[in-house]
């Protein structure tokens, strides 16, 4: 039987919400930190069913993603989801006693603002920590120059992409395949629809040239 509950965490401003199997391991679990900004989102504001949380999320995570993230990514994809969503609890969950428990539709609600929390929040730890700098190499522009973005090879898993806003305006000067250059990381993105997850980290360049001119090679750092 699926037990849903809640619980204050172990220091002052925590709470934690859990989605119970069976053997007492946490199916999904949120948690909302007072010490955490919410994020101040366009979709996040002024929407049905959205619950006011003292705090920001810190934790949205599943069993179910990190098995599907497995299956696609494989484990260097694991430290990604960690950032976006956080950590699942690991083990059998101790629930304490006089802990409320909740029902299958309030916990639903508290879970998706969650989600959202997350989705939303900056992502300032992690393998790729936005602000930090990567070299990548340009793999394919799938639209061509001019439209919607390119692909960029950094050795990592998932896809990353350029968005065309990033870029110069005109095709002609975008950097052409094959190019190695230095690139900023602005988001994480990773969604987690069980039939297909998709981690995409979106760039952008450090340096661009001026018309016609050739683009800043980096080496590794």
């Amino acid at each position: 039987m699926t037990r849903r509950t809640r619980f204050p965490g172990p220091r002052e401003g925590l709470w934690l919400w859990y989605e119970l199997g069976v053997d007492g391991h946490a199916l999904r679990q949120a948690a909302f930190d007072r010490s955490l900004p919410v994020p101040h989102a366009g979709d996040l504001l002024h929407r049905a069913g959205e619950v006011v949380t003292d705090g920001g999320a810190s934790v949205a995570a599943a069993r179910d993603d990190l098995r599907s993230t497995l299956e696609r990514f494989g484990p260097d994809a694991l430290p990604f989801y960690e950032t976006v969503y956080g950590v699942l609890t690991d083990g059998p969950v101790e629930v304490p006693p006089g802990a409320g428990d909740v029902t299958g539709a309030e916990f639903e609600r508290v879970w998706e603002t969650a989600r959202r929390h997350r989705r939303f929040m900056r992502h300032l730890t992690g393998p790729l920590p936005e602000g930090s700098l990567v070299t990548g190499t340009v793999t394919v522009a799938p639209w061509g120059p001019g439209r919607t973005g390119l692909v960029v090879d950094i050795d990592r898993p998932g896809r990353a992409f350029v968005d065309m806003g990033q870029l110069p305006r005109r095709g002609e000067d975008w950097p052409p395949v094959g190019t190695v250059t230095e690139f900023e990381v602005v988001q994480i993105r990773f969604d987690v629809r069980p039939e297909r997850p998709d981690l995409e980290i979106r760039l952008r360049p450090t340096a661009v040239p001026p018309p016609g001119g050739p683009w800043p090679r980096r080496g590794p750092r």
